[in-house]
């Protein structure tokens, strides 16, 4: 089934929070995990709602004035994802390295955004850690997004983002990659499934983070929720801000 709009409202933050418009916990409903490998450690959450309309409009406003002078990109030199523009989305302090009172709206949702994923850092670096600026992502409504793992070379424990102009559903697979060992293993099968309503926020941490892929499902994918009808998704142009944390090294723990 498509989701009518009056639908598409009453399931933001959950099927039975029909009346809130803001939610501040993970809802697992939006994280399908029937169809996971049996030693998947549910460390990918989805936070729907997370913004305000205003939020995300100043979000949209920052991103659509430092990307007016951009073309959508063909490609990427690794081939993972195509018709797409791409930015650095510094705040204020990272560029002048100090505070300001006049902290503009955009530049407070990304430290309330950062505050609550700290939480899903290991607490040995929690004292450690250190965030690389955000960069927001335009993808056109033709664009596509294909399975890769984020490289840990520069990026640490966490990939996350915001979600905003249209919904969309992520795939995460199991995979091999450049990180620890050869635990993740692409012949096991299974994957995870994320309903990424606008305005919600994901996180990918743990197995997600290091042993899975991530990708998003063409338009019109269907998520499934237990027990509940199906939710066909329609994804139009969609634009993500995504949060990384640095990577930390033994030299600076």
């Amino acid at each position: 089934m498509s989701l009518s709009r009056a639908a598409a409202s009453r399931f933001r933050c959950g099927p039975f929070r029909y009346l809130t418009t803001s939610c501040g916990l993970p809802n697992p409903d939006y994280v399908n995990v029937s169809s996971a490998p049996s030693n998947y450690d549910n460390s990918a959450v989805v936070y729907p709602g997370f913004l305000s309309d205003e939020e995300g409009q100043s979000l949209v406003k920052e991103v659509s004035k430092r990307m007016k002078r951009r073309r959508f990109e063909d490609g990427h030199w690794d081939s993972v994802i195509s018709k797409y523009r791409e930015i650095e989305l510094a705040t204020p302090h990272e560029v002048d390295n100090e505070s300001t009172i006049d902290v503009p709206q955009y530049a407070q949702t990304i430290q309330r955004t950062r505050d609550i994923l700290k939480s899903y850092v290991s607490p040995q670096l929690t004292n450690h850690m250190k965030w690389l600026p955000c960069h927001a992502i335009d993808l056109s409504k033709n664009g596509r997004l294909d399975a890769h793992v984020d490289s840990v070379k520069f990026s640490g424990e966490i990939v996350a983002g915001i979600s905003l102009l249209s919904d969309s559903i992520m795939r995460l697979r199991p995979a091999k990659g450049e990180w620890i060992d050869d635990t993740s293993d692409e012949s096991s099968g299974g994957h995870v499934d994320l309903y990424l309503p606008k305005l919600s926020l994901y996180c990918l941490h743990g197995m997600s983070r290091f042993h899975y892929s991530h990708e998003l499902l063409p338009s019109d994918s269907v998520y499934q929720i237990s027990g509940r009808e199906d939710v066909q998704v329609t994804r139009g142009r969609r634009l993500s801000i995504i949060f990384r944390d640095a990577l930390v090294t033994s030299k600076d723990a």
